[in-house]
């Protein structure tokens, strides 16, 4: 009988520790990722005084934006910025109409 009780404790004892070495590897994981998506910071789009963001479409990895506004300022954009670098890739000016569709 008393090696029994020395058995069941012995094996709770494993249980603890091994429920303790999951959620040590579970949070480490966590903290190697940061704990999420860091961020790039603020990014000036340099858009001109009128204009504003009439729509913003995600695709692989970039932020399609168009802006909307008074034509003679500029306002007509498409702008591609990289997710990752927070960096523009591109502008189409003198765009009118929807968005392309993706």
């Amino acid at each position: 009988m008393q090696a029994l009780k020395v058995l069941v404790i012995g094996m709770g004892i494993l249980i603890v520790l091994g429920l303790v070495l999951v959620a040590y590897g579970l949070m480490s994981r966590v903290s190697e990722n940061g704990g999420g998506a860091e961020g790039f910071g603020v990014v000036s789009l340099g858009l001109p005084a009128g204009c504003s963001i009439a729509e913003a479409r995600g695709h692989e990895g970039r932020l399609i934006l168009r802006t909307q506004g008074p034509e003679a300022r500029g306002c007509q954009q498409v702008i591609v910025v990289d997710l990752a670098s927070g960096q523009i890739l591109g502008r189409v000016f003198g765009y009118e109409g929807p968005a392309p569709s993706q």
